[in-house]
């Protein structure tokens, strides 16, 4: 009898995911789209021109943004999602720091500056209006209503892409590591569903030094996570080019400032490096050592 029970239970399971089976011709037109274009060249891009054929954005995706605490992967997370806002939406969710002062670094980065007038900042703000939002939160929040603000920005709202910093601000202990996985899956699961791409910042583990570059061995937490997620960039300051300006030393302009290693890129064929070099006064991250921040047009530019 209980054998007939669990046939019979069994059955009714498959006829519920009867509606997930299909046949593969009904994916026609984004198979010959992802054959036409490749995965490379599909998705956001990244502020910096010579990785647009390296690496892009996708929807249904989640990035981590791992580093060494101190190294800027908020920064440069800041200056990609200023970048984005010219052609799609945002919404920043920075529970470690103020909206004061998100708002600040994110107006010096896209107007390029340190000291606008009122007059232009108020412009900037006006331009962010309906290209990004702001979670209104501050220090850790449960996950649950972390995952629900998500899914809500993205089925609601039309937000295309979402920051959320940091993991250990997601109302998770550090040691349980069932939880994170648990979390960073369901992210995946409302990337996947509603078509947004998440970007999820964490740290690394402390190593012998900061002056050496961690990899994806080395992000903090349950293992599992880099296994879950599409996408690892990795950004890592170079320490030792600023103390040998600290002390007054001859440097190597043509070393980078920062590193972003693209670790994992689970829809792409490239995975490698990604000099940069940081301009104080604009907080922008530029291509090169003698390239100019970026000047946002915020009269013309209107997202699409």
């Amino acid at each position: 009898m209980n054998k007939l029970d669990d046939i019979d239970f069994m059955s009714f399971i498959g006829k519920q995911e009867s509606q997930f089976i299909t046949n593969l011709s009904e994916f026609s037109d984004d198979i010959k789209n992802r054959f036409k274009h490749g995965t490379n060249i599909f998705g956001d891009e990244l502020p910096w021109s010579k990785t647009h054929d390296h690496f892009r954005m996708r929807p249904s995706e989640v990035t981590i943004w791992a580093g060494i605490n101190g190294h800027g992967k908020s920064l440069v997370l800041s200056h990609v999602m200023a970048h984005l806002m010219k052609t799609t939406t945002c919404l920043i969710a920075s529970l470690e720091m103020p909206i004061v002062s998100t708002g600040n670094r994110l107006l010096r980065q896209i107007g390029g500056l340190d000291n606008p007038t009122e007059r232009y900042i108020q412009q900037m703000l006006d331009w962010t209006n309906g290209r990004l939002w702001i979670y209104d939160e501050l220090d850790t929040v449960k996950s649950e209503r972390i995952l629900g603000m998500c899914i809500y920005a993205m089925t609601e709202l039309n937000i295309k892409h979402i920051v959320i910093d940091s993991l250990m601000k997601c109302g998770i202990n550090g040691d349980d590591y069932n939880k994170q996985k648990s979390f960073v899956d369901r992210l995946c699961w409302a990337a996947k569903t509603h078509g947004g791409h998440i970007h999820l910042v964490h740290h690394m583990r402390k190593g012998r030094s900061e002056h050496e570059a961690p990899d994806k061995f080395d992000v903090k937490g349950a293992g599992e996570i880099t296994d879950l997620v599409d996408n690892l960039v990795i950004v890592h300051r170079n320490k030792d080019k600023e103390m040998q300006i600290q002390k007054g030393e001859q440097i190597n302009e043509g070393e980078p400032d920062t590193t972003l290693t693209i670790a994992k890129q689970r829809h792409g064929e490239w995975e490698g490096k990604i000099n940069l070099w940081f301009h104080k006064v604009s907080n922008q991250f530029l291509p090169g050592p003698n390239t100019k921040p970026e000047w946002f047009d915020t009269k013309k530019v209107d997202p699409a």
